[in-house]
């Protein structure tokens, strides 16, 4: 390579080129927020850009003519390079607007920028150290795939792009690509010819963009007969869960099988029936968008797609990736929209060792266009365990509507038939596995923002003598850039407060912080006695209990061990050592015993499962049996196996109410597990490998304290007994909306996935608590009249959404007459002096 001590910046024509390029990239990069939700500016600053490309490119053609009139392939090949790059720029500012190819992916992105720069700096004849010439030629030569990539993925729009040139030649910037890949293989020429070295490394950089494809060619090759494989296998053998969750269990959770998965539901691919480049409209089944990824591109080409339909897919995204938020039905579009507010009052009760949490959220539609802007908010709301959601409101037309409680049924027919046939205003939140809840607004519009809240009653976490507060977390319109104010109080002074440095306190007792939202955090403070106050309500009154571990004999008949990718090779061996002298079971597709000859190839096989679904109506004896598990944090939700016959058996293992022994190791339980710990069916112990054999050694178990009028908040380490007496009510509200929760959650473990069937007792029991449940639900509507057509009526004997008042007892229907009463006597002892002077009475 030629060596020149002249500098390129003393030829006006390249600082101009140079500095057209900086401006265009500038705007292109902040262009993403600029446009956002807005067309007409986009399609400004794409017009920018291209005036910059067309100035340039006349300035340079005039130049060229000037210099060497027709034998215009003698210019400078710097001005050809800059006003390229100028162009390749401007075809992304066009694409924005004019969607030819989707959101580039990040390792794509970072290419483009890399292959634009080394080309602009391989033109000019730099004095500068050789093995950066030799890494600048190695990047011209990934440069070069990329180009060539691109010419052949516009190659359909080549025929009809020439004649739409003419007029303002905006279809020009298809052939960009193809001009970029042949200045390039130009300038690599005219060098090697000076050094010939440089094709080494040229060559080197293209040979490493062919052996990255071909390895990803290779492994997509494997994944995808991996999948077919598997789906026949468990299609001739009659599995008992469907084919998307074994597949979900035995795929590599890795880079290539996640872009397999989503092939056309994220990343565009090769549509073979019809155009090669153009896959249809956009996907609408999941909510993120399309992307852009070249070698999805070329496997889907090559090696084929899936044999998975769209909805197994993205059963197995939910499966191993827990992507519900992204899953959730949707009505109406929602990418437009962003949480810009987030306002979190927060009441802690430490002496009865829960919380009531209120979150007033914003939402803001950033879309401006003048037609079909109406979206739909969906939300995920992460809970504490044992938590339960008590309140919904909705401000519409600027009035804050409270929620009425019904059936889950009820409420997802009246929202659909409101949102999707009549669009106006509903609110409603549905229960969902794993402690999260869905909650959705309609309709979020660019006029103003959305404001809603939702309100929760929480257990507070106990370790050792501290009680830890979880904050309440979402999943949706994305908060990243959200203002945010937390203010906390407290029902009596704590001790041994643990705040972040930021938070201060504005007033005795009442803590504040504003900032910008944070999802999770936590706060922490001395766990005092528990209160032996009780709340009352509906002739019954409900009180707390410290739990204390109480243990009862137990020798283990048969160990059931649930194997799955989270175990070590070591906590497999310490375990094994000191129950083989046991019956231990594995589940292998059957139910097998274990021995010193099978366990490792046993372990070795269960250890490639990205999750367990033990089935625990294989224990033949559960009343003897002992469940040993460690979870993974992604499974199936239970739900999402409901039409199986793995389902199905289960639930009619549930209906008989056995309650088998489970050890945790670790506190990390997955969906399907969390779930079946909330209805009780295991007595559930979690802790470490060393007290597991402790227990075992002892021959013993914790002890079930649960029964009708008891339930166990585990984390809290608390007990809620219920009793007939009515006593002096001095307690919050709250502990009959988590005993009742709790309650309910043991009750619905056989029913709460058919969907037509709901206990009256049941709902009688969330209509008095006024929770959300696996069979109720909130929701908010916009006139009385939507409420008497969907039939759903304002219960009498409720405690009603749970407010910052929350903190004593609700008066009995017989106790507001009294108070009426009361109140007129006083009135009429108050107003009976003017009454006497104004009508001369005695």
């Amino acid at each position: 390579m030629k060596k020149t001590t002249d500098s390129p910046l003393k030829d006006g024509m390249i600082v101009s080129g140079l500095s057209s390029i900086i401006l265009s990239a500038t705007l292109l990069f902040f262009s993403g927020g600029i446009m956002k939700g807005n067309e007409g500016t986009g399609f400004s600053l794409f017009f920018i850009n291209y005036l910059f490309t067309i100035i340039y490119s006349i300035a340079v053609g005039v130049t060229a003519f000037k210099r060497h009139r027709w034998k215009l392939s003698n210019s400078k090949i710097e001005y050809t390079v800059l006003m390229l790059i100028l162009w390749f720029i401007s075809a992304f500012a066009l694409n924005k607007v004019m969607n030819v190819f989707d959101e580039s992916v990040d390792w794509l992105t970072v290419l483009i920028i890399i292959s634009s720069i080394t080309l602009v700096i391989g033109s000019f004849n730099l004095k500068i150290p050789p093995f950066l010439i030799h890494l600048i030629f190695f990047c011209l030569g990934l440069s070069l795939v990329l180009f060539v990539y691109y010419s052949f993925y516009l190659v359909p729009l080549y025929l009809i792009s020439a004649p739409a040139a003419i007029g303002i030649g905006i279809s020009l910037h298809t052939y960009v690509p193809l001009l970029l890949s042949i200045v390039t293989v130009v300038l690599c020429r005219k060098n090697f010819r000076q050094n010939r070295t440089l094709l080494y490394s040229f060559s080197t950089g293209i040979l490493l963009c062919i052996l990255a494809t071909v390895a990803f060619l290779v492994s997509w090759g494997q994944i995808n007969n991996l999948v077919t494989k598997t789906t026949n296998q468990n299609t001739l053998y009659n599995g008992k869960l469907p084919n998307w969750t074994v597949v979900s269990q035995i795929i590599p959770k890795n880079f290539v099988a996640e872009r397999l998965i989503k092939a056309d539901l994220v990343y565009k691919t090769v549509e073979t029936s019809g155009n090669w480049f153009w896959s249809g409209f956009p996907n609408q089944s999941f909510d993120e968008p399309m992307k852009h990824d070249p070698l999805v591109i070329i496997a889907s080409l090559f090696m084929g797609k899936p044999n998975l339909d769209e909805k197994e897919r993205i059963k197995i995204l939910e499966a191993m990736y827990d992507s519900r938020q992204q899953a959730q039905e949707r009505l109406w579009s929602g990418d437009k929209l962003q949480t810009s507010n987030i306002i979190s009052d927060v009441r802690i009760f430490p002496e009865y060792r829960m919380a009531y949490t209120e979150k007033i959220l914003s939402v803001q539609n950033t879309d401006h266009r003048p037609w079909n802007a109406n979206q739909e908010a969906i939300y995920t709301f992460h809970l504490p365990e044992g938590a339960v959601v008590s309140s919904l409101s909705l401000w519409i037309a600027g009035k804050e509507e409270k929620a009425n409680l019904t059936t889950k049924a009820t409420a997802d027919s009246a929202y659909k038939q409101i949102v999707g046939v009549e669009n106006h205003d509903p609110s409603v939140v549905h229960w969902q596995e794993g402690n999260t809840v869905s909650l959705r607004v309609f309709p979020c519009t660019p006029n103003e923002d959305r404001k809603f809240k939702i309100g929760v009653t929480s257990p507070l976490r106990k370790v050792g003598n501290k009680l830890i507060y979880e904050n309440i977390y979402f999943d949706g319109p994305t908060g990243k850039k959200a203002s945010e104010t937390v203010q906390f109080t407290f029902s009596q002074e704590p001790k041994e407060l643990k705040l972040p440095s930021d938070w201060k306190e504005i007033s005795d007792g009442i803590y504040q912080v504003d900032r910008i939202y944070q999802p999770y955090w936590e706060l922490s403070c001395k766990s005092p006695q528990l209160s032996g106050n009780t709340f009352s309500f509906d002739k019954r009154s409900y009180q707390l209990k410290d739990y204390a571990f109480q243990y009862e004999n137990f020798t283990a008949e048969s160990i059931y061990l649930d194997l799955n990718n989270s175990w070590s090779e070591d906590e497999f061996a310490i375990l094994w050592n000191n129950i083989k002298t046991r019956k231990v079971y594995v589940y292998d597709n059957k139910i097998v015993q274990l021995s010193e000859s099978n366990k490792d190839a046993v372990f070795a096989r269960m250890k490639k499962l990205n999750f367990s679904l033990f089935p625990i109506y294989k224990i033949a004896q559960p009343e003897d049996a002992l469940i040993i598990s460690k979870s993974t944090e992604a499974s199936p939700n239970f739900s999402d196996l409901k039409d199986s016959k793995f389902a199905k058996r289960t639930l009619s293992y549930l209906s008989t109410n056995k309650n088998i022994r489970f050890y945790s190791i670790g506190t990390e339980l997955s969906p399907y597990l969390k779930a079946l710990k909330e209805m009780r069916v295991f007595n559930y112990h979690a802790g470490s490998i060393s007290s597991l054999l402790k227990l075992i050694k002892n021959q013993n178990f914790i002890q079930q304290k649960e029964n009708a009028a008891t339930v166990h908040i585990d984390n809290a380490e608390l007990l809620i007994m219920e009793s007939v007496e009515q006593g002096q009510s001095k307690a919050p509200d709250h502990l009959l909306r988590l005993f009742a929760y709790n309650d309910i959650m043991k009750k619905v473990a056989a029913t709460c996935f058919q969907n037509d069937s709901v206990q009256s007792d049941v709902l009688a029991e969330a209509e008095k608590a006024n929770i959300v449940t696996p069979v109720s639900s909130l929701i908010v509507l916009e006139s009385k009249k939507d409420y008497e057509r969907f039939n759903i009526n304002e219960s009498k004997n409720s405690l009603k959404n749970a407010s910052m008042k929350s903190s004593g007892a609700v008066p009995e229907p017989h106790e507001w007459l009294l108070i009426m009463l009361t109140a007129g006597i006083v009135i009429y002892l108050i107003r009976k002096p003017a009454l006497t002077n104004r009508y001369d009475l005695p």
